[in-house]
């Protein structure tokens, strides 16, 4: 029968493990690139051939694998293939300075910053629309990211995500708290280490093939592929996963080093390359593109959260693995891993929160964001700014139970004076940081798949995805201003490929004013992208707009959606 303290450790390992499997679950940050305007614009009617065919994204993009064509009504191509970079967000390509009267078709492929393919069509005339004046987008376009390669895709990088931090922050808490443990105890632990950082590398060398059948849309068979390899390292995800696949087997190699001969000679070293892991998180997402403070805090967080989580599981594996050992360890390691992760809590809540207010709504500088509050909207008034409060408030219990720890029991195991029952409750006081810390990694999850707060408030285009029924709808409204508008409606399944309707509709009232519903009448590109020229929105103020699609012949889905419309 195992004896009370150890049956309790061992729940708090599982709790450990359910963390970590969270992590695994939870998808990397997104948001992907939105177009924000293009040249000719959608639909418009031209007196000649335009000199190129220009787009503009909201943040910057890569055309490793990307394409803009441009077509006739015969799915003839008429550009010239050589894609030019004016800007990191503008993407051009030159066509026949010569086109006849008709309707011209251009698709295009480019990839987010944070490593995600988007797409899509739009169409413009010469003199007058041709013989297909909704274009031949659905002839042409390919089918995307098969759903299976993208639901891989996403759990390769948890995996990857999961190991970085067991890999950093076992590597911290062996120099840092455990120095004291038993030299056979380290070796185990140094072990551990090495297998994990063996399955760091898999992980890092299944991500890079995996970009590129997402980033092309391309199947397994055509990933493995050398060519398609060796353009995924040309992009910045492959040059940041290059660097840690490099960190990794130096990782493996000195902590499997540290567990065959000296521990204490080697075991420290491993410290340099598992800490050089943490800005490849950073440099393969969106936190390179949005600025030196964001990069800063994002690699901040990950570590803080590398030496938070990751550590905590290193110090129970060394508790359940010490033997008779474990309250003399626990006496000597506690207190030490104590204080490393109210340092890393401290760290990770206030990189957390200034990582989180560059996506809530960009930084004005202190006096101005207490000043203007209205600018703070997207904290109440969208999904991300509310699930962003909640994990904030998640965090304060955290705080309250490692205060007690602090105050109470921490201090009495340091002198070794801590009875059965006082053990006891310390390991259950673990265990419920451990259920709290599950719960942060849930919102994490569900907050990292929103798109940024500031996509919706912000002065700009209106642009957000958003479920309706059984799929998603990426919404674009531009410029958002009084006057005329253009509406964009593109329609995918939850795992990012196109997905057509039948119909779609959209209405729009002001209850503000009692004005409404305006109907507004739009036009089917292909069956994933319905879009209207000239809306006209009379007033400024919060539209509710709803959305009505048809699938099939009974499959009715409908949505309903605030836009915010600045004055023009």
């Amino acid at each position: 029968m195992k004896r009370p303290s150890t049956a309790v450790a061992h729940r708090a390992l599982i709790a450990s493990a359910v963390v970590l499997i969270a992590l695994v679950g939870a998808p990397i940050a997104s948001g992907h690139a939105i177009l924000e305007e293009t040249s000719p614009g959608n639909d418009s009617v031209l007196q000649q051939s335009p000199p190129a065919v220009l787009l503009r994204f909201n943040e910057a993009v890569e055309t490793a694998f990307g394409s803009i064509r441009v077509y006739d009504c015969s799915a003839k191509r008429v550009d010239s293939g050589q894609i030019t970079r004016p800007a990191d967000r503008i993407v051009s390509i030159t066509v026949n300075p010569q086109l006849p009267r008709g309707t011209y078709t251009v698709t295009w492929r480019v990839i987010s910053a944070d490593s995600h393919p988007v797409s899509g069509a739009f169409v413009f005339h010469v003199k007058s629309p041709g013989a297909c004046p909704a274009g031949i987008a659905q002839q042409v376009l390919g089918k995307g990211t098969p759903g299976s390669i993208s639901a891989l895709f996403k759990f390769a990088r948890g995996l990857d995500f999961a190991l970085l931090l067991l890999v950093v922050g076992g590597s911290a808490v062996l120099a840092l708290v455990l120095r004291s443990a038993a030299p056979t105890l380290r070796r185990r632990l140094y072990g551990t280490v090495a297998g994990l950082g063996v399955g760091l590398v898999l992980a890092a060398i299944l991500c890079i093939v995996l970009q590129g059948a997402v980033a092309g849309g391309f199947g397994l068979s055509e990933a493995f592929r050398w060519n398609t390899v060796h353009a995924v390292l040309r992009t910045r995800f492959g040059g940041a996963f290059e660097y840690q696949l490099a960190f990794a087997v130096a990782a493996a190699v000195v902590a499997f080093g540290a567990s065959r001969f000296r521990p204490d000679v080697l075991g420290p070293l491993t410290i340099l390359p598992a800490v050089s892991l943490i800005p490849t998180l950073s440099a393969a997402g969106h936190a390179r593109t949005s600025g030196t403070l964001a990069f800063a805090a994002d690699v901040t967080h990950v570590a803080a959260a590398s030496a938070w989580v990751g550590g905590l599981a290193f110090t129970v594996l060394a508790l359940l693995l010490a033997g008779e050992d474990r309250w003399p360890l626990a006496a000597r390691a506690v207190p030490r891993f104590s204080m490393l992760a109210v340092v890393s809590v401290a760290v990770l809540i206030t990189a957390g929160v200034i990582r989180g207010i560059e996506e809530v709504r960009p930084w004005p500088g202190l006096h101005a964001a207490v000043s203007n509050l209205s600018g703070w909207r997207g904290l109440w008034d969208t999904t991300y700014g509310l699930l962003l409060l909640a994990k904030i408030g998640l965090v304060l219990p955290l705080l309250a139970l490692g205060a007690y720890n602090n105050r109470f029991a921490v201090p009495r195991l340091r002198r070794q004076i801590a009875s059965l029952v006082e053990r006891r409750r310390f390991l259950r006081a673990a265990g419920a940081e451990l259920v709290i810390m599950a719960s942060i990694v849930g919102v994490t999850a569900v907050l990292v798949s929103q798109p940024p707060a500031k996509a919706s408030v912000a002065a700009g285009p209106f642009a957000k995805t958003f479920p309706i029924g059984n799929l998603e709808v990426n919404f674009v409204v531009d410029p958002a201003k009084t006057g005329p508008n253009v509406m964009h409606l593109y329609f995918s399944t939850p795992s990012g490929l196109q997905a057509g309707v039948a119909d779609a509709k959209i209405s729009a009232s002001l209850p503000s004013k009692s004005i409404g519903p305006l109907r507004f009448n739009l036009q089917k590109i292909v069956p994933s992208h319905y879009t209207m020229s000239g809306a006209v929105f009379p007033l400024p103020g919060d539209w509710q707009l709803t959305i009505e699609a048809r699938r099939g012949q009974f499959q009715s889905l409908q949505t309903t959606v605030s836009v915010p419309i600045r004055k023009g």
